[in-house]
């Protein structure tokens, strides 16, 4: 059972399924465990997308003006916070140059001197200052909330705050939250429209201001929720206005960072007391008023600047609810970013499928163009029609299904490789079959010119012994003689080059270098001789021979490699040496001796006391050759086991 299981994880289709299932989960372990992870990387993503947007020209905006308590305000008027009464005049200032409504992203929490002629001066005109929540519980408290909203009843979609800092009581009249939303890195890419505190409903100061267009003093909003795959969570439904605000699941809203700075018309607030607006410049418009003198404005990081005056973020927020152009994330997102993965997965495994590819490369590369494809997707959604689709779970499902994928395609050409190397291992040389096993088939010769020991021993009668015994008796002999020489060889550093017919020849210091071959070649000549001598069959069939075997042995260069077409090719050792070799042992017959040396060997082999028996022209070749036999060892004599002589 156990091997079973084994096995069936080892197929592919399994491996290549757990690597796309781990991908899923570190998806979904880093999305949950790493929350800040998405609203740092992925919000922070689309940072460059405003960026180049904001790049190309603009419209100027005229329907919500800035009006900058700026440095060259608190040189004429004086140093902030200004007197109440001064900040009235601002108020009656704006109401004269025929601002629609004004909105202050200020908060007075502290009683002073003047603020009846501020509250007087907000009874004249439609002003809305500012107040800030806190969203933890235990928050403290601090001043009179005001502005809530009539007969709405917070959905458990919107947030709840614990705390609040809100205006002292002569001025709690049509505030607006400012409470800024940051993300983990600290920047304002959102902002809640709606607040909730002990049941109330506090819309934002730049809800309050558009309100104001619609109706004097009548904001009103309706909450629904969002019914389409591509709406969002929900709607905030403004009124007389006809303006909707997309919620997201967590109860903000996005801010769509596309005009510059330049596209906002500004004047400054010391201006406007002077009496210096251009004429018609705030007829009918929303003055947003705040500090942007440094040392005294609230400055926050957004998309477009590290130090972003608070009340640009107000300015981009009306001017898109305005425009209809607020980005949301709509509820079919999670599955059009579930379909992305699977599409992902799918090309991932078409791809690891592929033969004759390198999958080290090729599937990380994939993973990364992929991961690009998602944001890039996402941001022509973003920038084309508002949608929010997401890019980061799709984008880190793409780059770890193609680092799982990649692994487990090395490691299943890993696999495959060893394998292979096993099965062309009792084929070919272990060496030969390692670098086969690796490279791919050419069709020229690969070979290097080496000096070798060749040994050729064969089975002398073997064919007349097949034609008188059933084959499968003389296959087992040969097996067991093949099985012999291997062994033999193998123990004294040779290498069993190839099998030929019921012969073998093996060759020494090639591929790998080998130390005194000749002295070993030699020795295996003996070994084989006398391991043989036990294999072979005690009696010979009636009428023929008995089986013995011969072996040649010469020392010389010869070309070792592969040879043949890409198709078929076969490693072996080419050369005169190697025809020597063949040569003498045809020779063991004529000189009754089971090992004949050719001079190449014989020549290394001055301490063996190997004895010469005269010059021999070989067959098939030209030039004559002194051959030699092995020291006496022991008187002709004839074994049990078949015909071996020694020569004395």
């Amino acid at each position: 059972m156990i091997r079973q299981f084994s096995l069936l994880l080892l197929r592919p289709l399994v491996l290549r399924g757990v690597a796309l299932a781990a991908a899923a989960a570190g998806v979904l372990a880093l999305c949950v465990g790493l929350p800040g992870l998405r609203s740092g990387l992925e919000e922070s993503s689309a940072d460059p997308l405003w960026r180049l947007v904001v790049s190309r020209p603009h419209e100027q905006e005229r329907r919500v003006v800035l009006v900058d308590i700026d440095e060259n305000s608190l040189a004429r008027v004086g140093a902030w916070p200004w007197p109440r009464e001064r900040v009235a005049a601002l108020v009656d200032a704006l109401g004269r140059h025929g601002a629609r409504a004004q909105v202050f992203d200020i908060a007075f929490p502290e009683a002073r001197p003047g603020d009846a002629a501020l509250a007087a001066a907000q009874a004249r005109h439609p002003l809305h200052i500012g107040q800030l929540f806190a969203l933890e519980p235990d928050a403290g408290r601090v001043g009179v909330l005001s502005g809530a909203l009539d007969g709405f009843s917070c959905p458990a979609s919107l947030q709840v705050a614990g705390g609040y800092v809100a205006n002292t009581p002569q001025l709690a009249h049509g505030a607006g939250h400012i409470t800024a939303t940051h993300d983990t890195d600290g920047a304002v890419r959102r902002i809640a429209p709606i607040l909730c505190h002990q049941k109330y409903a506090y819309p934002a100061l730049a809800l309050q201001g558009l309100g104001e267009l619609a109706a004097p003093g009548g904001l009103q909003v309706e909450y629904r929720p969002g019914s389409g795959p591509f709406d969002p969570h929900g709607w905030l439904q403004l009124g007389k206005l006809g303006l909707t605000v997309p919620v997201d699941a967590d109860g903000t809203s996005r801010i769509g960072y596309e005009l510059p700075r330049s596209a906002f018309t500004a004047v400054s607030a010391a201006d406007v007391l002077d009496g210096r607006v251009p004429a018609g410049l705030l007829d009918g418009a929303v003055a947003l008023v705040g500090a942007t003198a440094f040392g005294i404005g609230d400055t926050v990081p957004t998309p477009l600047f590290s130090n972003a005056p608070g009340v640009e973020v107000h300015a981009q927020f009306m001017a898109g609810l305005l425009d209809g152009r607020l980005p949301y994330t709509p509820r079919a997102a999670p599955l059009l970013q579930a379909a992305f993965c699977a599409l992902t997965a799918g090309v991932l495994v078409l791809l690891a499928t592929q033969r004759r590819k390198r999958h080290a490369v090729v599937l990380p590369l994939a993973g990364v163009l992929l991961a690009l494809v998602a944001y890039v997707t996402h941001a022509v959604f973003l920038l084309q029609g508002g949608l929010w689709l997401g890019w980061l779970a799709p984008g880190l499902f793409a780059l770890l299904a193609a680092l799982g994928l990649a692994s487990v395609e090395f490691a299943l050409t890993r696999i495959e490789r060893q394998r292979l190397y096993h099965n062309l291992s009792s084929y070919l040389p272990e060496q030969v079959a390692a670098q086969v096993a690796l490279r791919e088939p050419v069709g020229s010769i690969e070979a290097e010119r080496r000096e070798i020991s060749v040994l050729f021993a064969d089975l002398r009668n073997f064919s007349a012994y097949c034609e008188a015994r059933p084959p499968e008796e003389a296959a087992a002999l040969l097996h067991t003689f093949f099985t012999t020489a291997y062994r033999v060889v193998r123990a004294h550093g040779g290498v069993l080059e190839e099998f030929v017919g019921d012969a073998v020849m093996a060759i020494w210091n090639a591929p790998e270098a080998c130390p005194r071959h000749p002295e070993l070649a030699l020795q295996a000549a003996e070994a084989l001789v006398r391991e043989v001598s036990g294999i072979l069959p005690e009696h010979a069939p009636p009428g023929l021979e008995p089986l013995a075997i011969g072996i040649g042995l010469e020392t010389g260069n010869a070309l070792v490699g592969s040879f043949g077409a890409a198709e078929r090719r076969t490693h072996t050792a080419l050369g005169e040496t190697v025809t020597v070799a063949v040569r003498l042992q045809a020779m063991t017959v004529d000189l009754a001796s089971p090992i004949v040396v050719g001079p190449g060997a014989a020549a290394q082999l001055s301490d063996a006391g190997l004895v010469s028996v005269g010059s021999f022209l070989l067959e098939g070749l030209q030039r004559p050759r002194t051959l030699y036999l092995p020291a006496p060892r022991a008187e002709a004599e004839e074994s049990g086991h078949g015909h071996i002589r020694l020569v004395a």
